[in-house]
Order: structure tokens, then C-alpha cells, then sequence
């Protein structure tokens, strides 16, 4: 099974728009987002773009605005957000999801420390705006970029194989 996975997406409504119509056309049914997506109409966008069975699974960032009208429209949706982090199962894969904390340095050393500590298969993070994909302890460590483009120079998401544990990095910029 293959999942999308996007982060900061910082209200950059062109490349949100390239990434829902991208994961649409590469067959994407579960997409993960990463933190920051910041405000209500970006949510508005991605479901006005959703197909019947896309599923979305999302925790906040450090920088999203309005978390109660975010909360309310992934729950009309049926979509989940929350603080994070979270472990879901898709497929008998688990997943562990968050966006990040205090610095860039401080978030990837905390996500590499965790697989140490978690029973999962794959670890998802964003905050940081850089690309990270690694095996560490056996498991699958993506960081898909950013969406919004603006930091790095580049807007990207990833397309991540369950069943591999293999990710690829998609350019939309």
C-alpha cells in the first residue's frame, strides 16, 4: 500500500492544491500531514479536492492558527488531527506521526532516539523543512520536506511504501 505524507504546508494553497491532485493521481487513499498546515482554508481546499475514500491523519504544529476550527472541519470530514504524537496501523504497519519540537536539531534528535523506545515500523516528522529518509533500528525515519517551499527552495511530499518501507520524494515545486 502506498500512503502520502506532506508537512508544512505554512498556507502555501498552490502547492497544497499540487499535492492533493498528485496523491489523487498516484492512487493515494490514507495521507499523513505533518503539522503546519496553519490555517482553516487550507483544510477547506483539501476537502473540496478529497475523493469518497481518502482518509487523513494529521497532528498540529507549532505555528497552526485556529486548532478548534481546524479540529472542526477534519471531524465533519471524518479525518483525525490532534497534538501528537500518535501511533496508527495501517495495513499491520505501525506508525508513529508528530510534527516537532524547539529547534531543527532538537527534533531530529528526538525522533531518532525514539526508535529506541517504540514498538513501530516507520516514523513520520516534519518542523524541520529538510528532507530525512533513514533506517534506523529497523525502522523507516521520513521527513518529507515542506510543502510550503519557501524555507528550503523546494516544495515536496513523499509517496511511502508500506509494505517496502521505502519512501520517494516528490519535487512539486
Amino acid at each position: 500500500m502506498i500512503v502520502g505524507v506532506m508537512s508544512d504546508s505554512h498556507d502555501n494553497m498552490n502547492n497544497v492544491v499540487k499535492a492533493m491532485k498528485l496523491f489523487r493521481e498516484r492512487g493515494v487513499n490514507i495521507i499523513f500531514h505533518l503539522g503546519d498546515i496553519i490555517s482553516p482554508f487550507i483544510v477547506k481546499k483539501m476537502i473540496e479536492l478529497s475523493w469518497k475514500e481518502l482518509e487523513v491523519y494529521a497532528v498540529f504544529g507549532n505555528n497552526d492558527g485556529d486548532k478548534m476550527l481546524l479540529n472542526k472541519l477534519f471531524t465533519q470530514r471524518g479525518w483525525s488531527i490532534d497534538n501528537g504524537p500518535r501511533i496508527h496501523s495501517v495495513d499491520g504497519v505501525k506508525i508513529l506521526y508528530l510534527h516537532g519540537y524547539n529547534g531543527a536539531d532538537f527534533t531530529k534528535e528526538l525522533v531518532y532516539s525514539l526508535t529506541k523506545s517504540f514498538n513501530v515500523d516507520i516514523i513520520l516528522y516534519g518542523h524541520t523543512h529538510k528532507v530525512d529518509v533513514n533506517i534506523v533500528n529497523n525502522k523507516l525515519i521520513l521527513n518529507p520536506g515542506e510543502v510550503y517551499g519557501g524555507l528550503s527552495g523546494k516544495a515536496t511530499i513523499a509517496l511511502l511504501d508500506l509494505n517496502k518501507k521505502k519512501a520517494e520524494i516528490i519535487d512539486i515545486t
